[in-house]
């Protein structure tokens, strides 16, 4: 409906929007000049932030940068797995010797680490994405895994991204000797208002639409509701635009916002 009513060439804050369309905001470029820079020097990055501020997307954007050629990046989202199950992926995604014991399993994964990254071929970029839930016996795990040469060579890049309180996690007393290990950090901020008006004009050309389809009181709102968060900016700019092209509107106004955010 609303794609016809707007004349769209497709949905304007769908998730599926194309990386090289993101818009480049200041907290993604300072996550990528820092994550730029572990790809030269490699290391544990910790990357968080609030639910939906879009922590994944900046990653997807940084990921598709990466030559295939020269990195072999692995992509966790099921953190909620056990030691020996992050093994058996991360060696079976990383091309390691399979085994059916911890030890041997730890072994071949290392060389497979090391192989690829000694051999000047590809350096592995392993992602743990909703790492919060990782449970602390997984958690413990990693100070082991990322051990190479007796904790002198750093032959991957590991990204530790999920919510707030993972930091907090990482800083207690079972957990700070990985959080001593962490080379960079970055916590992904909110947008503010001015930032909020950028994001929903680029999403609105984007999608061949007029930034003024949406009235300056309307994205006002959309930031004072959405409090700068990602996700329900992009919800709530859906479901107003729906609640207009019902009406056969072709501005969105506050009103349609409040409305749209009633359901939050």
């Amino acid at each position: 409906m609303i794609e016809t009513f707007f004349n769209l060439r497709c949905m304007p804050f769908a998730k599926n929007i194309k990386p090289a369309d993101l818009l480049d905001t200041l907290p993604r470029q300072e996550l990528v000049a820092r994550l730029d820079h572990l790809r030269k020097h490699h290391g544990l990055f910790l990357l968080t932030g609030a639910p939906g501020t879009g922590k994944t997307t900046a990653l997807r954007g940084w990921v598709d940068t990466l030559p295939e050629t020269s990195h072999k990046v692995v992509y966790l989202p099921l953190t909620t797995i056990s030691p020996c199950d992050l093994y058996l992926y991360l060696n079976d995604e990383l091309g390691g010797q399979p085994a059916h014991r911890k030890s041997k399993l730890f072994s071949n994964l290392q060389a497979a680490i090391l192989d690829s990254a000694t051999a000047g071929r590809r350096l592995p970029v392993i992602i743990f994405d909703d790492a919060h839930y990782l449970p602390n016996k997984t958690i413990l795990e990693l100070p082991m895994l990322l051990n190479f040469q007796m904790d002198s060579f750093d032959p991957l890049l590991v990204v530790l991204s999920g919510h707030e309180q993972l930091a907090a996690r990482l800083r207690s007393p079972l957990l700070r000797h990985l959080d001593q290990r962490i080379s960079l950090r970055h916590e992904m901020p909110t947008l503010d208002e001015s930032t909020t008006r950028a994001y929903v004009d680029h999403r609105l050309t984007l999608a061949g639409a007029d930034p003024a389809t949406f009235e300056p009181a309307a994205v006002l709102a959309i930031h004072k509701v959405a409090r700068g968060t990602h996700r329900l900016i992009d919800r709530i700019a859906t479901d107003a635009l729906t609640l207009a092209a019902i009406d056969q509107r072709r501005r969105v106004t506050d009103e349609d916002v409040y409305n749209a955010s009633k359901a939050i």
